[in-house]
């Protein structure tokens, strides 16, 4: 009897597990024009997409382009596609469902290694990709990295990376902290000397 309730508790805990996915895509239109796009896509038994646009499946939104961000000027963009693993740290918190219905909704922006953002590195390297993958707690392909935005979608905070997990609808989002790693050489840290 011990045996069938565990194996009921578990399978409840995994099929509440990793219910969904955000997936990104940028595109050039006929006209010239930059379209960022984020999909989300809810595994059939989850409301999530049912409680964001309505529809059981997935949701599609463009994301609004920070025209003042269009160069080298924003600090958070810079880090983001420079220094992100050396001054943040994923606190293997995750975020529940609810939360993410919100953060999908508004203020936030989906970043992605190939991103219109990135004036930083070269497109066609794998840099970014690789600096966005080491801090994900499991091998994922796409991670994507969630910013906090202002009212002239100027992102201003670094909050959230979406890593893969396993399955389908598989991804979780993590809690990113300011922790920033500095190098002191010899262990010897020299604060007065040249």
């Amino acid at each position: 009897m011990k045996l069938i309730f565990a194996l009921f508790i578990t399978f409840i805990a995994l099929s509440s597990a990793h219910a969904w996915s955000i997936t990104s895509q940028v595109k050039v239109s006929q006209s010239g024009q930059f379209q960022d796009s984020v999909t989300l896509y809810c595994r059939p038994d989850e409301a999530l997409c049912k409680n964001v646009c309505n529809d059981a499946n997935a949701c599609w939104k463009e994301q609004d382009v920070c025209f003042n961000c269009l160069g080298m000027a924003n600090n958070v963009l810079r880090t983001v596609f420079t220094e992100l693993e050396r001054l943040y740290r994923n606190t293997n918190q995750v975020i529940e469902v609810k939360d993410i219905e919100k953060v999908f909704r508004k203020d936030h922006v989906f970043i992605a290694a190939r991103s219109i953002y990135n004036f930083y590195m070269d497109l066609n390297k794998d840099e970014v990709q690789t600096l966005f993958q080491s801090l994900c707690p499991t091998r994922s392909a796409q991670p994507l990295v969630v910013l906090g935005k202002n009212s002239n979608n100027e992102p201003v905070q670094i909050k959230y990376i979406i890593c893969e997990g396993t399955g389908q609808y598989n991804q979780d989002m993590y809690v990113l902290e300011y922790a920033p790693q500095t190098e002191i050489g010899n262990g010897n840290l020299n604060l007065n000397k040249p």
